[in-house]
């Protein structure tokens, strides 16, 4: 059972989790919240914390979990199956408390419910409450994992990470999670082809008025008179790719620029 009471509003969820214990690092951009955190240290507990909100946290493990007990959803348990490859879900109604007596490495993301309730809006769905999960049981998941794994790069550089490529990472995301582990059946639709010469114009004005990437799809979208997700299928329709891509597109040849990689 979680805690009925309104959870106070979280601005900075990940940021604090460990504290200085560790080595981590926390990309928050747009509707995208993501951290990466690791130890090697090989003797001590570690606990971390992620305060209540109205979210859920996805966590991606790097390596195989440590010994350790996680109170979530206000029961403590013993975390299983949590092979290097495999991810957990939890329910942050209550606060999240880990502890890991050994050395680990994982990515999280949070979601919040209002985001996964507008995605499934924005797909002519029903209204997304909840996902089903076991908390504290990993599972496997090929298309979570590679979602977040390719996440990574963008956190050792996250001043350039573009509100569109935010915005597309979460999209996949939130649809797949919702498919698979929610009441979410995206509803078929008639619309079909692309955006129309005036709304392509339109829209690449304003991403190249925008090199920076500040620029988010929900704009884009409103520009067209379009919700997000038919847009985003329009723009690739017409340009042959999503958005963010087409920005990176815009901005010319990438700098280089050295990754310290967590590994």
């Amino acid at each position: 059972m979680t805690d009925s009471r309104s959870p106070r509003r979280v601005e900075r969820p990940l940021a604090a989790a460990f504290g200085a214990q560790l080595e981590s690092r926390v990309l928050q951009c747009s509707n995208l919240v993501v951290g990466e955190f690791r130890s090697d240290a090989p003797n001590g507990l570690i606990t971390g914390a992620v305060p209540r909100d109205d979210a859920y946290v996805l966590t991606l493990h790097l390596r195989e979990r440590p010994a350790g007990a996680m109170r979530a959803e206000n029961r403590w348990i013993q975390p299983r199956n949590f092979h290097a490859g495999h991810a957990g879900i939890v329910d942050l109604r209550s606060t999240l408390t880990s502890e890991y007596d050994g050395p680990f490495h994982y990515v999280s993301i949070y979601l919040k419910r209002k985001t996964l309730g507008a995605y499934a809006e924005d797909a002519g769905a029903q209204t997304l409450d909840d996902l089903r999960h076991q908390p504290g049981v990993g599972f496997s998941d090929p298309v979570v994992r590679h979602l977040l794994l390719s996440l990574r790069p963008a956190l050792a550089v996250p001043r350039e990470v573009s509100a569109l490529y935010a915005d597309h990472v979460t999209l996949a995301l939130v649809t797949h999670l919702a498919s698979m582990y929610g009441a979410f059946h995206a509803a078929r639709t008639s619309l079909r082809g692309g955006l129309s010469p005036a709304h392509a114009r339109r829209v690449k004005e304003l991403i190249d008025s925008r090199l920076d990437g500040s620029v988010s799809r929900v704009e884009l979208a409103r520009s067209c008179g379009l919700s997000e997700r038919h847009f985003a299928r329009a723009f690739r329709e017409t340009t042959g790719q999503p958005p963010h891509r087409w920005l990176v597109g815009r901005r010319g040849p990438p700098r280089s620029v050295p990754l310290r990689a967590l590994t």
